[in-house]
């Protein structure tokens, strides 16, 4: 596969991780891709939002759950501009970022 269509395919039409990916490709996928974890994280942070802007939740819950509880974002971000990514620091993220999005629907599912 040529460089760029793997590049399109590991950012934008991939629906899931392929075992053939190297951990650059994999952090890239949950970065940029519309089915990795940043895209979910994105939807539950509008979704606590919406609730804090309701009045259903208060604002600290933004912190705790929503967009202001970015320390895996932030590592991954730092991850995809890495020339080799460490395969635990990735792991440790993609960890990291799935138990937070599971704690904010969590939360989400409690509050409505």
């Amino acid at each position: 596969m040529k460089t760029v269509s793997r590049f399109e395919t590991v950012t934008k039409t991939a629906t899931s991780v392929a075992k053939s990916w190297t951990n650059i490709e994999v952090a890239m996928f949950h970065y940029f891709n519309p089915n990795g974890l940043i895209a979910a994280k994105r939807t539950t942070d509008e979704k606590i939002d919406k609730l804090v802007d309701e009045g259903k939740a208060n604002s600290g819950s933004i912190i705790a759950h929503g967009g202001l509880n970015y320390f895996y974002y932030d590592k991954l971000a730092k991850l995809i501009n890495k020339k080799r990514v460490n395969s635990i620091d990735l792991s440790v993220t993609i960890k990291g970022l799935k138990r937070d999005i599971e704690s904010a629907e969590e939360f989400i599912s409690k509050q409505v």
